[in-house]
């Protein structure tokens, strides 16, 4: 999900409801605060040796110990003026960067937000780690791997992790 999407769910809303944000542990405090949108250009390889290129919109929410939740309207505005100056934010995929309490920081990615109990509701979820290759492998249709180390369900493959004219798969 991008910023832009994620406007065009909230300009389908009421702008006075309370906007919270839950995780599996439960919603932010009421009194949060955005404390930061930044964009990244990010580059990587991956464990099938393969280079990589794209963007990232991270949004950084202070965790709030107040009396009320931001409104949908207000966390747009801050959105939109934070997309004006820094127009690249609208179109990158979109991570969340909060802990409860202010303790920690975890990585997260946000659900389709929804009506429920007179708030917008946006679920967070935490990101995981998985295998680049072997997730491109099947959702193109090939047969399922799970590599580095796990049980597979394909004949093994050569490591990455080796030569260059050796690299075929990902890493044993």
């Amino acid at each position: 999900m991008t910023l832009s999407d994620l406007l065009a769910m909230f300009d389908e809303q009421d702008p006075d409801l309370p906007l919270v944000f839950r995780t599996a542990d439960g919603d932010i405090g009421a009194g949060y605060h955005v404390t930061e949108l930044r964009h990244l250009n990010c580059k990587g390889i991956d464990c099938g040796g393969r280079i990589s290129s794209w963007d990232e919109a991270r949004l950084q929410l202070l965790d709030g110990n107040g009396t009320n939740h931001m409104r949908v309207g207000k966390f747009s505005a801050i959105v939109k003026q934070s997309i004006a100056a820094l127009p690249e934010l609208a179109k990158a995929d979109l991570l969340i960067e909060f802990g409860h309490n202010n303790n920690g920081l975890a990585l997260m990615s946000i659900k389709k937000p929804m009506v429920h109990a007179d708030a917008l509701v946006a679920p967070l979820n935490n990101a995981q780690a998985f295998c680049k290759p072997a997730r491109e492998r099947q959702l193109a249709g090939a047969e399922p791997t799970i590599c580095c180390g796990s049980v597979q369900t394909a004949k093994r493959q050569k490591s990455c992790c080796v030569a260059d004219d050796q690299k075929t798969a990902c890493c044993d």
